[in-house]
């Protein structure tokens, strides 16, 4: 009546510039992550099956952030006379952490082995807990601050209603 399956991943993803004649070396020649680095990748899907006609699926995922290059302080350009922003090294800092749950409900209104197709309606609710996940952060500079902004594509729950059919 129950089963699925977890998954744990540790990996990395560094990236360094060699050095070459007269180039300017990205972060001064030294590691760094790349922007799809992702230590920690976790995943949990679990099914359980009441019924024949009646099932019902979570799907959890939690991952480490992505990392960015992020404005760490400004200062005055005297000769241009704007403020210029300076930047940490190259991706040191980490979005927030991305966690993720989904819920489903399956229904099968028939079991008719000598039947072409099989059909079942699935009800279910993606990111059920309505978490704001960052896909992506940006900066907007003004004259006297820098302001950053997370961009989140689904901030809240969304259902959903779906008629399968397998031949």
């Amino acid at each position: 009546k129950l089963n699925g399956w977890i998954s744990y991943t540790y990996s990395r993803a560094l990236l360094r510039q060699p050095k070459s004649d007269g180039a300017i070396l990205i972060n001064d020649g030294a590691w760094f992550p790349a922007e799809y680095d992702s230590p920690h990748i976790f995943k949990l899907v679990g099914n359980y099956k009441f019924t024949r006609r009646y099932s019902m699926s979570l799907n959890a995922d939690y991952s480490t952030g992505h990392p960015y290059t992020a404005p760490v302080a400004q200062y005055y350009d005297h000769l241009q006379q704007i403020m210029v922003p300076q930047y940490s090294d190259r991706n040191q800092c980490r979005m927030p952490d991305y966690c993720r749950v989904d819920w489903s409900l399956n229904i099968e209104p028939s079991h008719h082995l000598t039947n072409l197709t099989h059909s079942w309606f699935t009800f279910g609710v993606y990111n059920l807990l309505g978490r704001k996940n960052a896909y992506s952060i940006y900066f907007k500079y003004d004259q006297k601050k820098i302001q950053g902004y997370k961009l989140s594509i689904f901030g809240a729950p969304i259902p959903y209603v779906s008629y399968n059919i397998k031949f």
